[in-house]
């Protein structure tokens, strides 16, 4: 069993509506889980659930409401809500020195990359930020290399993002990622702007990389087929919540949470003959601005009791290694 490198305990994060009392709107709500070194876990839910959130609060890209945050046992951040809901002692670290371990690639290569910047000067941002170039020389060298490490040549260095392809610039985008040799990457839909075959060859590349460079992925993705080929274990995600987390393998045969079932039941099929039954949701996404009291999905729930609007349901290990927060979940397994 790898060690853990990442621990996350009833994160919270809200933003602020002006002119409106309360929490605001909760993008992130009470979520717990762990990565293991060497793993990718998988994150998979609609849009607007709070994936992309739940990635960026946990690099501090956005500050956490409240929760704690442990990388390789350190506390990045800590926070408790008192009983009135206010804010009690916070205890965070200075994020620079751990920008060097955990890093993120972000969705939208196109946006993401700054227009006025070679690849080159992107890449080497990040070098010269950490000093990790003693000279102009090793320091052109490393940004050819990492050119190099992801399919491009070293002389796209002195290219412009406009220049290249949508997949060349998620590319770059990697390489930026890599230029302070990181153990830690939050990949936020870093395929999901792409055409299929480019999708599959960025995959390709982010596995060949993690046996080469002994990375740990935070995987974020809507295509579960995608998610299930390049993680180990996969985590639901539904309005800020993280309602099942398993193996991949295991979720995906016994998914015991019905918004999972919802989800793996949406997933297309190669053999159009083969028979496979469509479950429909009624009704519409709550807003995060006003979360349902109890299980956020049982407004839509199609085995939601009486007790799905009362109560909020925990995480629990239904079997070994199979976590799920629904109150019916063992007449599911």
């Amino acid at each position: 069993m790898a060690e853990e490198l990442l621990r996350v305990e009833h994160l919270c994060k809200s933003f602020p509506v002006k002119g409106r009392r309360g929490p605001g709107i909760q993008a992130v709500r009470d979520v717990s889980f762990s990565i293991r070194r060497g793993e990718t876990l998988g994150l998979v839910g609609e849009s607007g659930c709070g994936k992309t959130t739940l990635g960026r609060t946990l690099l501090r890209l956005h500050e956490p409401t409240s929760g704690r945050i442990l990388y390789r046992g350190t506390t990045l951040f800590a926070r408790d809500l008192g009983p009135d809901g206010r804010p009690g002692r916070t205890e965070a670290v200075d994020m620079l020195p751990y920008r060097r371990q955990m890093q993120i690639i972000f969705q939208d290569p196109s946006s993401s990359l700054d227009p006025r910047m070679t690849a080159g000067e992107i890449i080497g941002e990040a070098i010269d930020i950490h000093h990790l170039a003693q000279n102009r020389a090793q320091r052109t060298r490393r940004i050819r290399e990492l050119l190099e490490l992801v399919g491009l040549r070293g002389e796209d260095a002195g290219r412009y993002p406009h220049a290249f392809s949508g997949g060349q610039q998620q590319r770059v985008g990697i390489a930026r990622a890599l230029a302070v040799e990181p153990e830690f990457l939050v990949c936020d839909e870093p395929i999901s702007a792409l055409d299929v075959s480019i999708q599959a060859q960025v995959v390709n590349l982010l596995e060949d990389m993690q046996r080469e460079l002994k990375l740990t992925y935070l995987f974020i993705a809507h295509d579960l087929s995608v998610v299930r080929h390049i993680s180990q274990r996969i985590g639901v995600m539904y309005l800020g919540s993280l309602v099942e987390l398993a193996g991949s393998g295991e979720l995906i045969r016994r998914p015991l949470h019905p918004y999972t079932q919802v989800l793996l039941s949406a997933v297309p099929t190669p053999d159009p003959r083969a028979g496979r039954g469509r479950i429909v949701l009624q009704g519409e996404i709550p807003s995060p601005l006003e979360p349902p009291p109890g299980c956020p999905f049982h407004p839509r729930c199609p085995r939601a009791v009486p007790a799905c609007a009362r109560h909020y349901p925990p995480m629990r290990e239904i079997t070994p290694g199979h976590f799920a927060a629904c109150h019916r979940a063992e007449e599911s397994e």
